[in-house]
């Protein structure tokens, strides 16, 4: 054999890869039948000749998820204990020093929301 020119061995590895990738794509067509409780859906593996309107109906996930509700929230509150701390208000004869120190006691939630006189 002679030399095999740089533009031949691309043109193979090009057609390795792809064949590679169809044999994948081809294996997890098979997969998804096995596995699947989708019902059956006939035409070409990449699914191009297939009606749109035959497609089961994929769920839609909110833009926004709740961690930013909840980070926001979290923030706001926080910015309200520390201005409350700064201008020493007290609410119902409550501080930020005794809530403070009832969280450094006792972590739970219960303990810590229960006004003590």
């Amino acid at each position: 054999m002679g030399k095999v020119s740089t533009n031949k061995k691309l043109e193979l590895v090009r057609a390795l890869r792809m064949q590679n990738h169809y044999n994948r794509q081809l294996f997890r067509a098979r997969e998804g039948i096995l596995y699947s409780d989708l019902p059956q859906m006939h035409g070409e593996l990449y699914g191009a000749e297939q009606d749109p309107a035959l497609l089961p109906e994929q769920k839609v996930k909110p833009v926004a998820g709740s961690f930013r509700i909840r980070f926001v929230l979290a923030m706001v509150l926080l910015l309200c204990f520390i201005l409350c701390d700064l201008n020493h208000v007290s609410y119902g004869g409550e501080t930020t020093d005794s809530i403070y120190g009832r969280l450094a006691e006792s972590p739970d939630l219960i303990e810590l929301l229960v006004f003590q006189d």
